[in-house]
């Protein structure tokens, strides 16, 4: 005995409807699609690149330049400046060298340090958030939040920091 199985004719593409879509025109889409993907990666990753190129301060074994007087009679040493929250606050990170000295530096929120641009007329004392009240440990590393009032600090520039008659130049902003 034997069996036979009608198998139905593909249609072809015309007025009725398109045909349905091979094995190789699906490939290639995906294949596209794939193309398609990996191109807009390399953009971005090469505007990323390109912007940080231009920024050019990003170089994060460009030292922090000390000053012996102002450690001495702060009892601290800046650490790191950089512009964050979408250039709209600029953080000091500094390093604790002498707790007593620390703890008085850090609660006179009347007179902050005023970070000043070398780049162009721009300042800037309005912190945001200052450490204080709390116990300090040497060595530890403690920051101040500020504003970036009116953009005054920019990444790829230098910031000269001022207080009590000290000055700190030429530090890097991140």
């Amino acid at each position: 005995m034997s069996t036979t199985t009608a198998v139905p004719p593909v249609q072809p593409a015309g007025p009725s409807g398109p045909a349905a879509p091979s094995a190789r025109t699906g490939r290639q889409g995906r294949a596209r699609v794939a193309l398609a993907v990996v191109a807009v990666l390399v953009v971005a990753v090469l505007g990323l690149l390109g912007a940080r190129a231009l920024r050019g301060g990003d170089d994060p074994g460009r030292p922090v330049p000390h000053s012996a007087a102002m450690e001495t009679a702060l009892g601290v040493r800046i650490s790191r400046v950089a512009v964050v929250g979408d250039g709209g606050l600029v953080t000091v990170s500094y390093v604790v060298l002498d707790v007593d000295k620390a703890s008085r530096f850090q609660a006179d929120v009347r007179h902050p340090p005023v970070l000043r641009s070398e780049s162009r007329d721009g300042s800037t004392n309005r912190v945001s958030v200052m450490r204080q009240g709390h116990i300090n440990r040497a060595g530890a590393t403690y920051y101040f939040v500020y504003q970036n009032t009116g953009g005054a600090l920019r990444a790829g520039e230098d910031v000269t920091i001022e207080y009590g008659g000290l000055r700190l130049e030429h530090v890097p902003v991140l």
